[in-house]
């Protein structure tokens, strides 16, 4: 369904190549979900711009992305990506209210939606777009389809987005921060949504977000990114129980301290940006199990069973 290899975004500064993403590789079969997870900044959205062709463009783009039947994303043209949005691949974006058209009432944005995806006749757009309402929990599609986005809360209009990402049938659902601007309540419903349409059509879902709550229970496989690189991949709960890479035991050792109650501090240092060079590990000046290769050379991803590791301390293998 999706197989990314050797990912890598890469831009110009000062009379430099700086990579903003290197040699990320993962894969994901029909209905699994794969959890992005890690800081503000460290590449995650990068990877759902790169799987919905908007950073073809960037002249620094290397790798393959074999996606829905496109042998490489990376090098379709204008008319091949158009395609696979319409009708292989659905988005769900972060600000639900931001990306609806306030001018707009939901019913001709989301009829737009369908027909473009569907092919579908005026009549029966308009029937299929209260059947999508009411799949994602609304009691009264056709008030919601009369109203203008601001009459609907947060909620509301993620479930409108949600509405928009299924319609037709998709293949693959990229959910960037679904649930940022939510309640509780409203990030488990928005959840729960989406986990009862991909049972129903068995789609791939990509879900990038903070809340790694929310990835430990809906996710299959977890990708944990930092400073632009994918230091650990592997299923939900060795990621999660038995993590390898030292930043991917200080991420979680953080969420069960709150969870606990505790407040320890465990990381002391800001991570690197993006585009600031370095030789090695970008996690050496955080790493308190760094030993002297971390600081002189960056660690090629190492396969460990089914996931992957980039990380000195082990034996490295099979790399990717």
């Amino acid at each position: 369904m999706i197989e990314v290899k050797n990912l890598s975004v890469s831009i110009h500064k000062n009379k430099a190549v700086i990579p903003l993403l290197k040699d990320v590789s993962f894969s994901l079969g029909p209905g699994k979900t794969l959890g992005i997870i890690g800081e503000s900044g460290s590449g995650k959205s990068l990877v759902t711009y790169a799987l919905l062709g908007l950073l073809n463009r960037t002249a620094d783009l290397a790798g393959n992305i074999a996606v829905c039947g496109c042998s490489n994303l990376l090098k379709a043209g204008r008319q091949e990506i158009r395609q696979l949005r319409r009708h292989k691949i659905g988005y769900v974006p972060q600000n639900p209210q931001g990306s609806l058209t306030p001018s707009r009432k939901i019913g001709a944005q989301l009829q737009e939606v369908i027909a473009v995806k569907t092919g579908l006749r005026a009549n029966s757009v308009a029937n299929y777009a209260a059947e999508l309402l009411v799949k994602v929990g609304f009691s009264e599609p056709g008030q919601i389809l009369r109203n203008f986005p601001h009459q609907l809360s947060g909620g509301m209009c993620q479930r409108v987005a949600v509405a928009m990402a299924i319609a037709g049938g998709p293949e693959i659902i990229l959910a960037d921060e679904p649930t940022s601007s939510l309640d509780l309540v409203s990030k488990n419903e928005i959840m729960t949504l989406l986990g009862k349409a991909q049972e129903e059509c068995n789609f791939a879902m990509i879900l990038v977000t903070h809340d790694l709550g929310l990835a430990l229970q809906y996710c299959h496989t977890l990708a944990v990114f930092y400073s632009g690189r994918l230091v650990e991949l592997g299923d939900t709960g060795e990621v999660c129980f038995h993590p390898r890479h030292p930043y991917t035991k200080n991420l979680f050792g953080c969420f069960f301290h709150e969870m606990k109650g505790r407040e320890d501090t465990v990381f002391q240092v800001d991570p690197p940006v993006l585009y600031e060079r370095l030789p090695g590990c970008r996690y050496f000046a955080c790493c308190h199990e760094s030993i002297p290769a971390c600081e002189l050379k960056e660690p090629a991803p190492t396969r460990l069973g089914s996931g992957q590791v980039a990380c000195w301390l082990y034996d490295r293998g099979e790399s990717q």
